[in-house]
C-alpha cells in the first residue's frame, strides 16, 4: 500500500472501531480469521477483539484519532496515533498508541501495541484492551 492508502485504510479500522453506531461485526472485513492482538502484554484473537470493539462502543460517546507518524513498508504498518475520547458518563481521556501491524492478503494478520494514557481517569489506562464481562 502506498502511504495515502495506509492513512485511508488506517482512518476507515478507527472510524468503524470507535463509532458507536457501527456494530463490531462491521470490522471483519479488515481481519484475518486468526487474527492476533497483543495489547499492552493481553493477547486477543479475533473473538476477543470483537469483544474489546463492543466494549469501546458502550463506553465511549466519540472519539477522534490523530495520526503522528505512519510508516508502511512490503506487509507492514507501524503507527503512532493519539486518542481523544469523550465517555458516555461526560468524562473525557487521551492515550497514546504505539501500533505494529502486520499484513496478509490486504487484511491485519496481527497487531501489537503499546498504550500510554495521557489524560483521563486511571481506571482508564487498561481501554486499549479491555473487554467487559
Amino acid at each position: 500500500m502506498t502511504h495515502d492508502e495506509t492513512r485511508i485504510f488506517l482512518e476507515n479500522l478507527f472510524w468503524l472501531l470507535l463509532d458507536p453506531e457501527r456494530p463490531a461485526e462491521d470490522l471483519l472485513h479488515l481481519f484475518t480469521s486468526d487474527y492476533v492482538q497483543i495489547a499492552d502484554g493481553k493477547t486477543l484473537d479475533l473473538q476477543d477483539f470483537l469483544a474489546h470493539a463492543r466494549t469501546l462502543k458502550s463506553i465511549l460517546k466519540s472519539a477522534h484519532v490523530r495520526f503522528e507518524k505512519i510508516i508502511t513498508s512490503n506487509n507492514s504498518i507501524a503507527d503512532i496515533h493519539i486518542v481523544d475520547a469523550i465517555k458516555k458518563d461526560g468524562s473525557t481521556m487521551t492515550c497514546k498508541v504505539l501500533t505494529f501491524y502486520e499484513m496478509r492478503d490486504g487484511k491485519i494478520s496481527r497487531i501489537e501495541e503499546l498504550s500510554h494514557l495521557i489524560a483521563g481517569a486511571k481506571e482508564d489506562s487498561d481501554l486499549a484492551s479491555r473487554i467487559a464481562h
